[in-house]
């Protein structure tokens, strides 16, 4: 054999085994191709299957009512004392001057319509002279005060401008079960975050019906609260307490804690004392005064002797209108009202209190003594028109 044909034979040799590598290359890499593309597609089933399983109901009800959440801040004046040297031989050498305050974060509230309409508690936004609502898209818009009930703390206000707004669903707080996830939804520490997302704690609903003997120097009375353990902040006064159904059935009020610290015994105010408040309000452009037509005093041992009374539980009915509700629900000079809605009155606070709380249409259901007997009278709440 010629030196040509092994040249020849040697070079098709070469361009052969060139070749089946290439194909062995070729192969190896689309198979490795397809073998990352079904791994990346099984990874993304895995992702999707974990977040199906992490989108809880707690998620999708903080989701449902996030948007609807605001922050809540105010404008008042403040003092402050200053010294002034030029009025110092007149008056004191400390002068005190007024001065406009801006408070971004005083607390939280919720849209409850898309016009704008915002439930919140009234300590919230007490002293304020003008109010600021930051939306949780980082919106600053300017709220009014509607009315509030100063007793109840509930207040009402609404955004001035613009409309078709986000809005938490209202819930039933007289069908809440006990133990059922709750969660608290505000603007924790908004002062010191400054950041009008929404926080959210879970918890449970600890208890129902609890009621509070009244502040009688704030005049407020605080019944049949909703208790949980879910974590209401500093803050957080004012927003919404959420069912898992993403349906709010109480307002954030207050919580039980000797340090300022949560320690999971929190208050809501329920919904449908809210709601009621909310209605009264937009249907009528304020809350109506209420008319008590009658006076009371506190029971004493002389008063006790005189009436024949077991104890000295209850206040007693000493004068009362011609011709008003008490008279046409029963009432007579002289009873002694024990319970009102089913709660002890121990004096003309209480019972003062516990009226003051009502509105105009409710039914006041009373236990009184009268002559050895125990009667219930019920005695609706009037309209007062001077």
């Amino acid at each position: 054999m010629s030196r040509k044909w092994v040249i020849f034979i040697v070079l098709v040799t070469a361009v052969n085994i060139g070749i089946m590598l290439a194909i062995i290359f070729l192969s190896q890499n689309q198979g490795n191709g397809i073998s990352l593309g079904l791994e990346s597609s099984a990874q993304a089933a895995r992702q999707d299957k974990n977040n199906d399983i992490r989108r809880s109901a707690v998620v999708e009800a903080a989701e449902k009512v996030s948007p609807a959440v605001v922050t809540i801040g105010a404008v008042r004046t403040a003092y402050a004392r200053r010294f002034d040297p030029f009025f110092s031989d007149f008056f004191s050498p400390f002068i005190v001057y007024p001065y406009k305050e801006r408070l971004p974060y005083l607390g939280s509230g919720f849209i409850i319509n898309s016009k704008g309409y915002i439930l919140t508690n009234y300590h919230v936004i007490e002293g304020a002279e003008k109010v600021l609502i930051t939306l949780a898209d980082g919106r600053e818009l300017e709220g009014e005060i509607l009315d509030a009930d100063r007793v109840v703390d509930v207040a009402m206000l609404k955004i001035r401008e613009g409309e078709e707004f986000p809005s938490a669903q209202m819930g039933n707080s007289d069908d809440i079960l006990i133990g059922e996830t709750v969660l608290a939804i505000g603007n924790p520490f908004g002062n010191l975050l400054e950041d009008p997302h929404p926080s959210v704690t879970a918890g449970v609903v600890s208890a129902v019906k609890r009621s509070f003997n009244p502040d009688t120097e704030s005049l407020r009375v605080y019944s049949d609260m909703i208790q949980t353990d879910a974590s209401i902040n500093p803050g957080n006064s004012g927003g919404p307490l959420v069912n898992i159904k993403g349906e709010v059935i109480g307002i954030n009020t207050f919580i039980m804690s000797r340090t300022g610290a949560s320690h999971g015994i929190g208050f809501a105010i329920p919904i449908n004392r809210a709601r009621a408040i909310a209605r009264e309000i937009i249907d009528h452009g304020r809350i109506r005064p209420l008319w008590r037509d009658f006076d009371c005093v506190n029971l004493t041992p002389y008063l006790v002797k005189l009436l024949k009374a077991n104890d000295a539980q209850g206040v007693v009915i000493r004068r009362m209108e011609k011709d008003g509700p008490a008279q046409k629900s029963g009432l007579q000079v002289g009873d002694i009202i024990r319970k009102a809605n089913g709660r002890d009155v121990r004096n003309c606070a209480d019972f003062i209190a516990y009226f003051s709380a009502l509105q105009v249409g409710d039914a006041f259901s009373l236990e009184i003594f009268r002559e050895g007997k125990i009667l219930k009278i019920d005695y609706i709440i009037h309209e007062y028109k001077s």
